[in-house]
């Protein structure tokens, strides 16, 4: 009769876990393991009352004779898998629960304990793994495709999460989570439109989620819709002000419209929060350097890299404050940061031949290819022919369009059109890591100009054309709107009027595809002229600007492609740039090493271009009486 006893006494212990009597329950079960101390079973059950009572070493202990009675014993591995987790031990307990499903390959709880165990150790693929045999033994609730889903956006597979998340929405379509995560997915695929959709979802579940907020806003950001962005984090904060991430990421969104100060007030809120996020402290910097407080922001950016040191948009951004301060030989080495994921948009050239760190050349060929920007590629190329003095002879690949611009130059004895397959070398070169390499410091800046020349009968077609009259002043006035650096870059074109009320001054459109709108809408008696449907109208790019060029008094370029191909050329240029430029032009002077005819004229406050003009204006009638 005793077995039947103990074997009640265990039924009621297990009751009373279920109902919350932990205590009672380790009291019954210890008398069932009194009466039969040999029976696997209670020391197992009376583990698990003993983890309700958050005593796991003692749990653990019991789970260790339940399987020194029975080895094989799949549920108290899985049990003794809870313990160590709760215990910290981590890894142990990942062995725990892969002991017990190798002992019952279709234990559905073990499965999904061991994708919990493993996500939690950040092994993602295996966690997916786990959790998708749970699923295929028959765990059809909704956390087992949430976690499922969790794991393999942890893992980068972005479609199977995206549909995990689907099937765990469809099983609990109240799971405020998936919805959030679901987005977050959806964002990270780049779908932004469909991300705002789900965060629109969650929030009809739950208006007060914050989470559900404030990531609203970064796809809203992402979307260019910064004022929706802002009151989506604004209520992120409003619900939860302590919230770092909603302050992170709406500074993300003052930073992106070029509103600094409130982005670094956003970062410090962010950042007194959650002292460890790297992240905030480098767009604290990115916020700093746009301010011109270059001190503070390389300040900024080793506390982000104290915190991560691998964080590569904090190196990457580290070497533009540096370099906008003249600090080259610190720049060059943060600079090449950008192929280990500081500039998300670049990837290392993938080849086989190693890349060239100043080893000797003679005899060798060498690759040096473009990596971004046709502006940056007219500004680089001038080092060839200080690589092709070092003995080697000089490959140079380069988007197609520019390949008939950069003919001339001297030092690279064959063009390679980007895309193509290039013939044997020995080395390779990014042509901005060429300046790093060669070790330039602004006093050795190679500015023998002009390096790059106009085709003489294209020249004299254009000179022809635009004829004598007159001061002829070429003129741009806006980039690629889509470029991240394009931004606060361009000036309405209107704001060129003080320069056409001089007498004798022409103004001549340099301009290409983007702002050619603004031609229409000219303030009364301002008149810019156009070259034709003609004009650079083929598939090489520049080659008419070139040759228009020869035939101006002056550009008046803000910083584009067009104004690098003026300075190249050494044609007269005076470039509009803002109060903090792009780091080749320095925060400070009227000059510039890079292009001895250029001359600089900056904002002296940020955002306003009539003054830039109206000094412009003021320095220009000298010039056409000189002529």
């Amino acid at each position: 009769m005793e077995p039947r006893h103990s074997d009640a006494l265990h039924l009621l212990g297990l009751v009373a876990h279920q109902v919350g009597r932990s205590d009672l329950a380790v009291d019954l079960i210890g008398q069932a393991i009194a009466i039969n101390p040999s029976h696997p079973v209670y020391h197992s059950s009376l583990g698990v009352a003993l983890a309700g009572l958050d005593r796991p070493a003692e749990a653990l202990a019991a789970s260790d004779t339940a399987i020194g009675l029975k080895p094989d014993f799949a549920e108290a591995h899985s049990n003794r898998g809870n313990q160590l987790r709760d215990l910290g031990r981590f890894e142990e307990a990942v062995t725990a629960y892969e002991t017990a499903v190798g002992f019952n390959p279709n234990y559905v709880d073990a499965h999904y304990n061991l994708g919990i165990a493993l996500a939690g150790r950040g092994r993602a693929d295996a966690a997916a793994a786990a959790f998708s045999a749970a699923i295929r033994c028959g765990a059809s609730w909704a956390s087992a495709y949430f976690h499922l889903a969790n794991s393999l956006r942890q893992a980068g597979r972005l479609e199977e999460a995206l549909q995990a998340y689907d099937a765990a929405i469809r099983l609990a379509p109240e799971g405020l989570e998936a919805h959030i995560n679901r987005g977050v997915t959806l964002s990270d695929l780049g779908r932004k439109e469909e991300a705002v959709a789900a965060y629109d979802g969650a929030l009809h579940l739950c208006p007060t989620s914050a989470d559900a907020h404030t990531n609203r806003g970064a796809a809203l950001h992402d979307l260019g819709r910064t004022e929706e962005a802002l009151a989506a984090h604004d209520a992120a904060i409003a619900l939860t002000p302590g919230m770092a991430t909603a302050h992170y990421n709406r500074g993300n969104a003052f930073l992106a419209s070029n509103r600094l100060e409130e982005a670094l007030a956003c970062y410090d809120r962010a950042i007194a929060l959650e002292p460890g996020r790297a992240e905030a402290y480098s767009n604290k910097g990115a916020a700093l350097t746009g301010l011109g407080r270059l001190q503070e922001a390389v300040a900024a950016y080793h506390d982000a890299i104290r915190v991560k040191p691998d964080h590569a948009e904090a190196h990457y951004n580290e070497a533009f404050a540096h370099l906008l301060d003249g600090r080259l030989e610190e720049g060059w080495p943060k600079y090449e940061w950008r192929f280990r994921g500081g500039d998300k948009t670049l990837r290392r050239r993938d080849v086989p031949q190693p890349q060239w760190n100043g080893e000797d050349l003679a005899g060798r060929t060498i690759l040096l290819h473009a990596e971004q920007g046709l502006g940056d590629t007219i500004q680089f190329c001038r080092y060839a022919p200080l690589v092709a003095a070092r003995g080697a002879r000089v490959m140079l690949e380069a988007p197609k369009s520019v390949l008939r611009l950069l003919s001339g130059l001297k030092g690279v004895d064959q063009l390679v059109a980007a895309g193509e397959t290039p013939p044997h070398f020995d080395l390779h070169c990014p042509l901005m890591s060429l300046p790093g390499v060669l070790g330039t410091r602004l006093e050795t800046v190679p500015a023998d100009v002009p390096y790059l020349e106009a085709e003489s009968e294209v020249a004299q077609r254009w000179r022809a054309r635009l004829g004598p009259e007159g001061f002829r002043i070429g003129v741009t006035w806006q980039g690629n709107p889509a470029a991240s650096a394009e931004q606060g870059r361009s000036v309405p074109l209107a704001d060129f009027e003080p320069l056409a009320r001089i007498p004798g001054v022409r103004l001549i459109s340099l301009q290409k595809v983007h702002g050619l709108d603004q031609l229409d809408n000219l303030p009364p008696g301002m008149t810019v002229e156009t070259l034709g449907a003609d004009f650079d109208a083929g598939p090489d790019a520049f080659v008419d600007t070139a040759g228009v060029m020869t035939g101006l008094d002056l550009i008046v370029s803000v910083d584009t492609a067009v104004g690098h191909l003026a300075g190249a050329l050494a044609r007269p240029t005076w470039l509009a740039l803002q109060k903090v430029p792009h780091w080749v032009w320095g925060l400070e002077g009227e000059t510039t090493p890079w292009y001895p005819r250029t001359r600089l004229f900056r904002q002296a406050r940020r955002g306003d271009w009539k003054e830039v003009f109206g000094r412009m204006a003021e320095a220009l009638p000298g010039l056409v009486a000189a002529r």
